[in-house]
């Protein structure tokens, strides 16, 4: 029976995806909290940028975001 194993070699070439998917996550959460949102409420959205990988933090960029008004 074949088992995935995680080795060194995988965990360096996966470490920018994991980073940028932290860091989006991160950086979403604080605009959430701070700024507020437009279409869901606060908690759903965490949810989604959480939950949703790399989706969900941009799909929050671009439709969840409060508008700034000029």
């Amino acid at each position: 029976m074949n088992e995935f194993v995680i080795t060194k070699d995988m965990l360096l070439i996966l470490s920018p995806l994991i980073l940028l998917q932290l860091g989006l996550a991160v950086y979403c959460g604080v605009k959430i909290f701070r700024e507020g949102v437009q279409n869901l409420n606060r908690w759903a959205w965490l949810f989604i940028c959480l939950l949703v990988d790399v989706i969900g933090p941009v799909l929050f960029l671009l439709v969840g975001r409060r508008k700034e008004c000029k």
